[in-house]
């Protein structure tokens, strides 16, 4: 694990990292992370292949949103290694060491990977046109004409084109989840992470936004998902993470995890997440 710097090429101490395996993604490796005294994360580590579908799994607290506030550094991991396409770009080398990276390239990088938030996040003051364009023009230096043909193509694709010139505030929470995928999807990312995407919904606009994130799987887009949906989890995710106190308990199929599930924690979450949906659709 690197933390801060470490020893140059030649000189003993830690090896020098490896790069990950052909077709890994996203390789997250020992990542810690603590506010003050509470420590969130405990050394996870967790690979992602190209055209994967991973959905995180775990009770609230457990360090899953976390987790991919530090894979795009909206959170400074205060350990660990971040690795994406095969490039480490949580450091830098100057020098022949290695330094945690500047705040400019972490920018860079960042826009390499799309992220869905639970809330939306939309500019309010701004058409749902002018939300969806404004980083492709401003970050990938896009002309207004390319970005407003990219931003039409995608509101087609989420069922959303006749609301171009439409405001956040005169759409539904469903649409403006939407409106936030089809943002994302603008920077043309090589990972899609979606933090609880339905959570701030109501049940009957929950469908199509799973929808839409069904579409882009089938489509191969290579998605991390923190959810509660069990359902979307089983139909879609190739991977399902169980996580638990800052820590991966155990990962497999859907299958695997659901009906032979190795360790207690997980059993008892997952009956309880069951219960719950049979609940809500009672």
């Amino acid at each position: 694990m690197i933390t801060d710097v470490v020893s140059d090429f030649a000189s003993p101490g830690p090896a020098w990292p490896e790069t990950p395996p052909p077709g890994v993604i996203l390789d997250l490796r020992t990542i810690v992370k603590s506010f003050g005294v509470l420590q969130v994360l405990r050394g996870v580590s967790l690979r992602v292949r190209k055209g994967e579908v991973l959905a995180l799994i775990g009770p609230s607290g457990s360090g899953k949103t976390t987790l991919l506030r530090c894979a795009n550094h909206l959170e400074q991991p205060d350990g660990g290694e971040v690795w994406l396409d095969g490039e480490l770009v949580s450091h830098r080398v100057t020098r022949g060491r290695l330094a945690k990276a500047r705040e400019g390239e972490l920018r860079h990088h960042r826009a390499e990977m799309g992220m869905v938030f639970q809330s939306f996040n939309l500019f309010p003051h701004l058409s749902v046109l002018q939300n969806i364009i404004e980083a492709p023009m401003s970050v990938r230096r896009l002309s207004r004409e390319v970005a407003v043909q990219r931003a039409r193509d995608l509101l087609q694709k989420v069922g959303l084109v006749d609301k171009i010139e439409a405001y956040p505030l005169q759409l539904s929470g469903g649409q403006q989840q939407r409106v936030a995928i089809a943002r994302a999807l603008a920077m043309e990312p090589k990972v899609m992470l979606f933090d609880e995407p339905t959570s701030a919904l109501d049940p009957e606009l929950v469908g199509e936004v799973l929808g839409t994130m069904r579409m882009l799987a089938n489509e191969g887009m290579t998605m991390l998902v923190v959810t509660h949906e069990m359902d979307f989890a089983r139909d879609v995710a190739d991977r399902v993470v169980f996580m638990d106190q800052g820590l991966i308990l155990e990962e497999g199929p859907f299958e695997q995890i659901f009906t032979a599930p190795r360790h207690e924690r997980t059993r008892t979450f997952l009956q309880r997440s069951l219960q719950s949906n049979n609940e809500r659709e009672k």
